[in-house]
């Protein structure tokens, strides 16, 4: 059993000539970059206004909160309304709020409760984005071409990742509101893209296609509307009553778990070391190209290995490398394990991601996504915390054996990987209407 889908018949176009997918990926590849400055940039323009290190910090924590709680309302509105306006929105709510921050940088020191409610604002408004722009690829998108196109989606992640630091740093030397205000014209950008990709519905037609209106009347009896929290909580329902999905996403909570806080092992433990500071900075770039390359290798792996073996090789391989790191107390070994895993858990995320795609159906898609994403990253907060109680008592060596035995216990939960669901029969590729 190959880990996703067939491979793409010789009559579809490939991804590079299909125009709607291009250039959605520009705008959103775009959009990653800014964002990815304005992470690492805010927290620096806080510390330079006189605010200390614990303030800087409580930002990043309400970011991660705020997207928590967002996203189960977001998948809801995604399946409910016009993925269009819901995307357009979200773009131009960001460009005024960083835009609105740029500005005050410019002219003032950053009060944090200006910084607090930028974050807040634009975290809810990508998380209302995201399920919205996943129902519109997977439309636009053939069902045979959805693996490689949610990898590439990965594969900009990572690239913006890559490049963003030098960036930030340059344009910070110059004017700490330059990289906030191409965070805002990314945005920009962004609504373009979309504006040109994504149509308003057909008159007479709901942003699912379901008709509405006078042409309701004509297609005759609808079923009962559902009560809201029975339409609420439909994506939880589904996870709930399929065994390979409730398998997944369980299995992927432990893997972000355990990477959470070996991330954070690796910047405390390398980083307290001589030298630590340029180690880490290492670690984490090689980190990002090997997460590029993951993505890019996904759908090679998803044509020719199975899926359980892809399951089970991301953290065997890991947990080798660190059983090395705790018998030879190199640090090398340690980097080697955090990069391995960086490379293998992009193609374990991409081929859940492709499977879900085409099995769940079109008409929850946006619910089952964001109740899967809450649940597998829910517990993902809890990693730095684990990563500082193991170092406080245990030496890095140590440490690496008891992250090994956590990531030898996640590659042997594979073994009881359930049957995935049946395909659903989503529509032809088309422009998003």
């Amino acid at each position: 059993m190959t880990a996703t889908v067939p491979p793409v018949p010789a009559a579809v176009p490939r991804l590079s000539r299909n125009r709607d997918f291009q250039l959605l990926w520009i705008g959103q590849a775009l959009s990653d970059f800014g964002s990815s400055m304005t992470y690492i940039v805010l927290p620096l323009v806080l510390l330079a206004s006189g605010n200390s290190t614990t303030v800087a910090a409580t930002v990043g924590t309400v970011s991660l909160a705020v997207g928590l709680v967002a996203r189960l309302p977001a998948g809801y509105l995604s399946d409910r309304c016009d993925q269009r306006a819901l995307m357009l929105g979200s773009d131009l709510v960001r460009l005024v709020a960083v835009g609105s921050l740029a500005v005050y940088v410019l002219l003032r020191p950053v009060p944090v409760a200006l910084a607090l409610v930028t974050v807040v604002v634009s975290v809810v408004a990508l998380e209302v984005f995201r399920p919205a722009q996943s129902k519109v690829i997977r439309r636009i998108v053939p069902t045979e071409q959805l693996g490689a196109a949610l990898s590439l989606n990965q594969a900009r992640a990572y690239g913006a990742d890559i490049a963003a630091p030098a960036a930030a740093g340059l344009l910070l030397a110059l004017e700490p509101s330059v990289p906030l205000a191409v965070d805002a014209l990314t945005f920009g950008v962004s609504a373009l893209c979309v504006a040109v990709v994504v149509h308003a519905p057909r008159r007479g037609r709901g942003p699912d296609g379901a008709p509405s209106g006078r042409d309701a009347e004509a297609a005759g009896p609808q079923p009962v509307a559902e009560r809201f929290l029975t339409r609420f909580t439909a994506g939880w329902r589904y996870l709930a009553g399929d065994r390979f999905m409730r398998w997944c996403v369980l299995y992927g909570a432990g893997l972000n778990l355990a990477f959470s806080a070996l991330t954070f092992a690796l910047i405390l433990g390398v980083g307290s070391r001589p030298d630590g500071a340029v180690a880490v900075g290492t670690a984490m770039s090689a980190a990002a190209v090997a997460g590029l390359a993951g993505s890019l290798l996904t759908p090679y792996v998803q044509r020719h290995v199975s899926l359980k073996a892809t399951l089970v090789a991301g953290p065997a391989t890991g947990a080798a490398l660190l059983a090395v790191a705790w018998t030879s107390g190199s640090t090398i070994a340690f980097v080697a394990g955090f990069c391995a895993l960086c490379l293998l858990i992009p193609v374990i995320s991409a081929t859940f991601g492709t499977i879900m795609a085409v099995a769940v159906p079109e008409e929850i898609y946006g619910r089952v996504i964001s109740a899967s994403g809450l649940v597998a990253q829910i517990v993902q907060p809890c990693g730095p915390l684990a990563a500082g109680l193991l170092l406080a008592r245990l030496s890095l060596p140590t440490t690496a054996a008891a992250f090994a035995m956590a990531f030898a216990l996640l590659a042997a939960v594979p073994v009881a990987l359930p049957k995935p669901p049946q395909t659903s029969t989503p529509a032809p590729a088309r422009s998003p209407s």
